[in-house]
């Protein structure tokens, strides 16, 4: 079989696993989330909302050196020294997930106070457990991708989304409160870290070469200080408008914000499951592929536009009807939100692939930079639009901020191809 071939081959390979990912994850975030907002109701689901907004920017921390590690084991897979980069990022995620858990429990009720939600405070320390797990199947998900085994990552988020629904679920069924709900998610994330680690290591594990003095560790380290920030900016600056909601309207308002955005902001993981399977291949881009490479990165935005056009479509036309049917009647309201923010879903599925380059080709702090400017954009709409339009103003800040965010990296990319194809001459 021609080399060619067997690349297509390959990759058609790992885009499948990649559908299939997100095809079991879709269903079962989306049940999770329609059976708290249905057994809740609007102004209780909107404290979950608040209280989750929070600790995802706790978990985001947590992931340090997620990315990284998806880097440096696409870099080294197939090589000797893959045994010896999966004992390094292994080590290194034990040892952030510990550092942020307790980091997180210590400051449980000094954010509470912060935000002038005492009651948050257990909350918060229970959701130590939650970042310690969670932390680390993001992690699992991450490895797997970069050694080209989403087969693998199809197994982490079966176990992690599935459990999640089947614990809490029962959580809800005997009366627990949200500690519990805490407790049962936590539970879910311990079973798919234990499981999965065990995959990593019974399937890629060999002891090879060592790096010996080679500081491999502080690359992955230095490496993994800009990825945390865009992580975290970008966290920031998707979660900034339920934030904001919460502090300056009400928190029926942010029940209502939040079904449009749960909807909205999980659409893109199709691109993602398309980059998935499609973009560590950019991580080892040279003089001798660069051309075959720009070409296939063209197909895919082309795929893109056009999927991403008739699902926009699709939305606009329907949400008025299935949003009431599958949420219930109090979250009519939703649809106007949802209706803009589509905008930002746009945005968001193209940003998929060049974020996902500039990662691959060492360019992060390129792109943190890019979304710190989309960020303080973001910032100022949300204060100028929240008190007046409430859901609705954030949703227009949300879809507006995104745009220089995309214009930037796309510049950041058609330099970076352009390097490469200058050593061709």
């Amino acid at each position: 079989m021609s080399e060619s071939k067997t690349f297509n081959k390959k990759l058609k390979k790992e885009t499948a696993w990649s559908f299939a990912t997100k095809g079991i994850t879709f269903p079962l975030f989306f049940a999770l989330n329609i059976l708290l907002a249905r057994t809740m109701g609007p102004d209780l689901f909107g404290t979950w909302s608040y209280f989750y907004s929070y600790f995802s920017i706790l978990l985001l921390f947590s992931y340090f050196g997620v990315r990284a590690s998806t880097k440096f084991l696409a870099e080294y897979n197939g090589t000797e020294y893959l045994g010896e980069i999966i004992n390094k990022v292994v080590q290194l995620r034990i040892l952030a997930s510990t550092l942020f858990a307790i980091f997180a429990f210590a400051i449980a009720e000094p954010l509470a106070e912060l935000i002038k939600r005492p009651e948050f405070t257990p909350y918060f320390r229970w959701s130590s457990l939650m970042i310690f797990f969670l932390s680390f199947t993001e992690f699992l998900k991450g490895a797997f991708q970069g050694l080209h085994r989403i087969r693998y990552n199809f197994v982490v988020n079966c176990l992690e989304h599935g459990t999640k629904l089947l614990l809490v679920a029962v959580a809800l069924y005997c009366g627990a409160g949200f500690i519990g709900i805490i407790q049962a998610i936590a539970i879910a994330g311990a079973i798919a870290t234990v499981f999965c680690t065990f995959l990593l290591y019974s399937n890629f594990f060999v002891k090879g070469k060592s790096f010996g003095e080679e500081p491999i560790m502080t690359r992955i380290i230095k490496y993994s200080i800009p990825l945390m920030m865009i992580s975290i900016g970008f966290l920031i600056a998707t979660e900034i408008d339920t934030l904001m909601l919460g502090m300056l309207t009400t928190d029926k308002e942010v029940g209502l914000y939040s079904i449009a955005k749960q909807l909205i902001t999980k659409l893109p993981h199709i691109s993602m499951a398309i980059a998935m399977g499609s973009m560590p291949i950019f991580a080892k881009m040279n003089k001798d592929n660069v051309k075959k490479l720009r070409q296939h990165f063209r197909r895919l935005l082309m795929v893109n536009a056009g999927l991403f056009g008739f699902i926009i479509l699709a939305i606009l036309l329907t949400s008025p009807f299935f949003i009431p049917l599958i949420y219930g009647a109090d979250y009519a309201a939703a649809v106007l939100p949802l209706r803009i923010l589509c905008a930002y879903l746009l945005c968001a599925t193209f940003l998929s692939y060049f974020n996902s380059f500039l990662d691959y080709r060492g360019l992060a702090k390129r792109r943190m930079y890019n979304l710190f400017f989309s960020t303080l954009v973001n910032i100022g709409l949300n204060y100028a639009l929240i008190p007046k339009y409430g859901a609705t103003g954030a949703a227009i800040a949300t879809s507006i901020s995104y745009f220089p965010y995309l214009m930037l990296n796309i510049w950041e990319t058609r330099q970076s191809f352009k390097q490469a194809e200058l050593a061709l001459d």
